[in-house]
């Protein structure tokens, strides 16, 4: 085995905020721990943004239908850095097929975040943007979830750290 792939970080040793961003997952695959990638002139930085919304259908006894989208943006370059400084530990290649093989899936998907793990995720339509660039590539990936039971009421309510391989929305966070 080659030695560049003996240091490789294990599924359990990918931690958010040292060596990566978020963390996309499917029961069916090796997770794959992404680096985000700022948007052009945004002084706010990198981030994954949610959108949460409410359909009315036509008839007034009817359930509103609940839906939340997420986007966000991740960088595949070769000799990336890590949030800790150090050089990310896959090649873009690597990167490329395991994010390609996740996002092939329709449903079942986990995004861990600094603020814990959202499931119950799925990809329909429209799920990613891809912009080749010379030297590097951008994902805008979009996915969905019809869970919204789990919306922090105030602002000052935070998520606490949530385990990795969490089977609930947002995982097994608790309010601070």
């Amino acid at each position: 085995m080659n030695q560049a792939r003996m240091n490789r970080p294990t599924p359990h040793q990918w931690i958010i905020g040292e060596n990566c961003d978020l963390i996309l997952a499917h029961d069916n695959h090796e997770p794959v721990p992404l680096i985000t990638a700022p948007a052009r002139f945004d002084p706010t930085g990198p981030r994954v943004r949610i959108h949460h919304e409410v359909y009315y259908s036509a008839g007034e006894n009817e359930t509103p239908s609940k839906i939340r989208h997420l986007w966000f943006r991740v960088l595949i370059a070769e000799r990336m850095l890590a949030p800790d400084g150090s050089f990310f530990s896959l090649s873009a290649d690597e990167l490329r097929r395991r994010l390609n093989a996740v996002l092939k899936e329709t449903g079942g998907l986990r995004l861990t975040t600094r603020a814990g793990t959202i499931a119950g995720l799925y990809g329909k339509d429209h799920v990613v943007i891809q912009s080749v660039f010379a030297e590097a590539e951008t994902f805008e990936i979009h996915l969905s979830t019809r869970t919204m039971n789990d919306v922090p009421l105030q602002a000052r309510d935070t998520w606490l750290a949530a385990p990795f391989n969490a089977v609930s929305t947002w995982g097994a966070a608790v309010w601070r």
